[in-house]
């Protein structure tokens, strides 16, 4: 064989590149099934407090930086602003007792898991994209197009006190059915906070959603007018008509 037909070799300083990205995935996915295995040992309450208290710790350093944006998925990481804000309007209306679930907001959810809430153990992330099932039973899969079939429905229905959405593909379809999860699992007099886009208003208004003068936004820029919505009267996120 002539040595234009043979395989072409990588250089060495390719080669320790690319192992230094497989060994940096490989630790990466090695650290995701230890928190995950925390999350489950926290959630069954299967240690001693010492040890659940440093297990909450530890996933309390998640950030966004574990997870890149997928945009096949649609996905647009908050900016630092927004998921504190979400975040800490969150901590301003539930106490100990509430159950609070976020909705395709996996950069709200995980902003307000590293406060460590008072409702450490009663929060649930819906998402579609499985890396974040280091949350472990908390993390609940979740597709819009199916809005009414997930795990944990039947013990979740009309319970959850606070709701933070934010629907993944800016469309009547996607926002008609994830607010149909929304009216199931929100109990009455529950609170919600919608991020999406101003042209979703009309449908927003229907379940009682009204726009506020916040404007979510996104560590990556995002060109669509992006409103955030809220069925009650909010000190952080007031009507826009109050302007």
């Amino acid at each position: 064989m002539s040595g234009s037909d043979s395989e072409p070799e990588l250089s060495a300083e390719t080669l320790r590149i690319l192992q230094q990205v497989m060994q940096e995935q490989q630790e990466q996915q090695e650290r995701f099934e230890q928190l995950r295995q925390q999350a489950e040992d926290r959630f069954d309450a299967v240690q001693d407090s010492n040890d659940s208290n440093n297990n909450n710790k530890d996933l309390s350093k998640i950030t966004m930086d574990f997870f890149r944006e997928d945009w096949q998925l649609s996905q647009f990481w908050y900016d630092e602003n927004t998921s504190e804000q979400l975040a800490k309007e969150v901590l301003d209306n539930t106490d100990k007792d509430s159950l609070v679930c976020c909705i395709s907001s996996p950069t709200a959810y995980v902003k307000l898991m590293s406060m460590n809430p008072p409702t450490q153990n009663n929060n649930f992330l819906f998402e579609y994209d499985t890396r974040f099932d280091v949350y472990g039973r908390q993390f609940i899969h979740y597709d819009y197009s199916h809005p009414l079939e997930f795990r944990l429905a039947p013990e979740l229905k009309s319970s959850v006190d606070l709701i933070v959405v934010d629907p993944p593909f800016l469309s009547e379809e996607c926002l008609t059915k994830t607010l149909e999860t929304v009216r199931f699992l929100l109990k009455e007099g529950g609170k919600v906070v919608l991020c999406t886009g101003a042209v979703m208003e009309p449908i927003a208004l229907k379940d009682g959603l009204k726009m506020t003068q916040f404007f979510p936004g996104h560590q990556n820029g995002l060109s669509n007018d992006f409103r955030c919505y809220v069925n009650y009267k909010s000190e952080r996120f007031p009507f826009k008509d109050q302007e």
